[in-house]
């Protein structure tokens, strides 16, 4: 049986390489987006301690050394925040572009792979149609040479 051979390989090739190059575009911005969202939790969680530590000294002898630090932390704290809340939203239209992105080429790929999959099937059909020619013509053989013999006789 002949070896079925497509001939947009190298195409259905390079669009599965160019599909990997997507997902992997994509994995980077996500995991971009992942530390500046830990950054936030991270950055929010101090600003919770320092007010807690804050309220604490607030009892008895208030220490306005300690009140201007946080205040002054909170202030960089927030603004850092700001940042981060704006580049994220920078992010996630990078994120929406590069999901795009990976979706047309997962198309694309999967258009070369029903073409591939079209032509074995006519390949497997003409494969079918030329090993019924061969088995017709060596039944036909056969009878004839039976036939031969049968006349022979």
């Amino acid at each position: 049986m002949a070896k079925f051979i497509f001939r947009f390989k190298t195409v259905l090739q390079h669009r599965c390489n160019i599909e990997q190059q997507r997902q992997r575009e994509l994995a980077q911005v996500l995991h971009a987006q992942m530390i500046l969202m830990d950054q936030l939790r991270t950055m929010q969680e101090t600003i919770r301690q320092s007010k807690q530590q804050l309220g604490a000294g607030l009892l008895g002898k208030v220490d306005l050394e300690s009140i201007s630090r946080f205040t002054r932390y909170s202030a960089y704290v927030t603004e850092r925040g700001r940042q981060i809340v704006v580049k994220l939203a920078e992010l996630d239209k990078r994120i929406q572009q590069v999901r795009a992105r990976l979706l047309e080429a997962t198309k694309q790929r999967k258009a070369m792979e029903l073409l591939r999959d079209k032509h074995y099937q006519q390949w497997l059909g003409e494969e079918n149609r030329r090993q019924n020619i061969e088995m017709d013509e060596i039944a036909t053989q056969i009878y004839m040479r039976n036939q031969f013999l049968e006349t022979v006789k």
